[in-house]
């Protein structure tokens, strides 16, 4: 990193010095060393105007100077830019221990003892400036190491997202639905999601959760599963229990996305009267999510075919939405949903099985 070529035409030096003989000294030193551009202002009260303005690598700042001294000075700079943003260095004919203490202590980089020796300052302002020049190339390294990371992570939440879809999938197919059922359950409940004010971020995890609202069912024999007429009492206990099965799946991850898919899982059949399965939770105590959720997986096996049934009039599946407020489900979400049947309708249209 230290190694790499240094080229003094990239940088720039501000100098000030309220002597104008010094000024003209320093500057045609850096000019003649072939420094890319060397400003000069005998006002200090310039200075942080100045480096506002534009963009410097370097500051020569007297000590000694009417209006503002060097120490004032320099704690209005440090207040904007660091001592690896910007050095600086201290030009004083004061040779006093305290005073280099006191300027090092407060943010100069470095010394330059007047009457000045010309080798000494361009040795100076070399080291400093190369001294910058490495902090910047490590800043542009972690800046690619950080764009990298961010790329790295937006391609492993994609893969998780597209793992959580396929996982969707399959569950779905198990169950004999199509996987578009899952996509439509997922868009549903990202717009109710939306339209009850829950943060942008909740909502696109609740979108990504929903489809794997019925993954339990994998754990449920062929024979209820697949079972083409209506269940036995013995049989809809053990399909119920495809709610807990579901959890257990998806519990016990670190993932939001996996905690939030669970808690779907687990407890899409709850309803807002408290005679769901499989805790026979009530009201406010049902997860939002999931409440969601119920909703949206309703209203889509209701207006879709399937094998065991034709798919209902949307006018039908509205009536029940409607008959089954505060029993079955939120009262709020459905008056949100109805209220707003067009978006679903959209919803439903860009993704039928068609």
């Amino acid at each position: 990193m230290f190694n790499m070529p240094f080229q003094p035409e990239e940088y720039r030096i501000l100098v000030c010095d309220d002597s104008v003989t010094n000024v003209m000294l320093l500057s045609g030193l850096c000019q003649n060393e072939g420094y890319g551009e060397t400003v000069t202002v005998t006002d200090p009260r310039k200075v942080l105007p100045t480096l506002e303005k534009d963009t410097f690598d370097l500051l020569m700042l007297d000590i000694e100077m009417p209006h503002l001294d060097g120490f004032e000075v320099m704690a209005m700079v440090r207040k904007k830019f660091s001592a690896e943003t910007l050095p600086i260095l201290i030009l004083t004919g004061l040779k006093k221990t305290e005073v280099r203490n006191r300027a090092l202590s407060e943010g100069a980089s470095d010394f330059l003892n007047k009457p000045f020796d010309q080798t000494e300052v361009l040795l100076r302002v070399r080291n400093l400036l190369k001294i910058h020049n490495a902090y910047k190339i490590q800043e542009n390294i972690n800046h690619q190491l950080e764009k990298k990371v961010q790329e790295r992570t937006r391609e492993l939440n994609k893969a998780s997202e597209e793992l959580v879809h396929r996982l969707a999938m399959i569950g779905e197919m198990r169950d004999k639905e199509t996987g578009n059922h899952v996509i439509r359950v997922g868009e549903y409940a990202r717009e109710l999601a939306e339209l009850s004010n829950l943060p942008s971020e909740i909502c696109y995890l609740i979108n990504k959760a929903a489809p794997l609202h019925d993954i339990g069912k994998v754990g449920i024999a062929d024979n209820i599963l697949l079972k083409p007429g209506k269940l036995d009492e013995t049989e809809v206990v053990s399909m119920k229990t495809h709610a807990e099965k579901g959890g257990e799946i998806l519990g016990q991850h670190d993932s939001i996305l996996m905690q939030l898919a669970a808690s779907i899982a687990l407890n899409h059949h709850e309803k807002w009267n408290g005679k769901g399965y499989p805790k026979g939770l009530g009201g406010e105590s049902i997860p939002v999510e999931a409440r969601i959720t119920a909703i949206s997986d309703v209203f889509d096996a209701l207006t879709t075919q399937r094998p065991y049934k034709p798919a209902w009039p949307v006018e039908k599946a509205i009536a029940y939405l409607k008959e089954q407020s505060g029993k079955s489900f939120d009262p709020h979400l459905v008056m949100l949903f109805l209220d707003n049947i067009d978006r679903f309708m959209s919803i439903r249209e860009k993704y039928s099985d068609q």
